[in-house]
């Protein structure tokens, strides 16, 4: 039974060796897929980032467009220019409008 033993642990050890190696190499592949995948991952993420930035601003202009509306919905022309809430929305538009466009280049 010794005589069976040391064999079987001597073509173990044969194995081990060539697997071992083919162990290595695979972990090394799949680190590289790993790193890959995960620079993917940052890209995909980053670019998701910033058109949920693009959506919100076009968001928030539409509503400060409506806002708008509603203030000078109900005063006359001529008053418009000198209504405080409809200028600074209207500022705030332009503003949105400028970050919208860098956003979406």
């Amino acid at each position: 039974m010794t005589k069976s033993k040391k064999t079987l642990q001597a073509n173990l050890q044969k194995l081990w060796k060539a697997s071992k190696k083919e162990f290595d190499h695979l972990t090394k592949e799949t680190s590289k897929l790993l790193k890959k995948g995960e620079k993917h991952l940052q890209e995909v993420t980053h670019k998701s980032q910033e058109k949920m930035e693009l959506i919100n601003a076009t968001l928030r202009r539409e509503k400060l467009y409506y806002e708008l509306g509603k203030a000078v919905g109900s005063l006359p022309k001529v008053k418009w220019s000198a209504n405080k809430k409809a200028s600074s929305t209207a500022n705030e538009i332009s503003k949105l409008n400028k970050k919208i466009k860098s956003l979406s280049n």
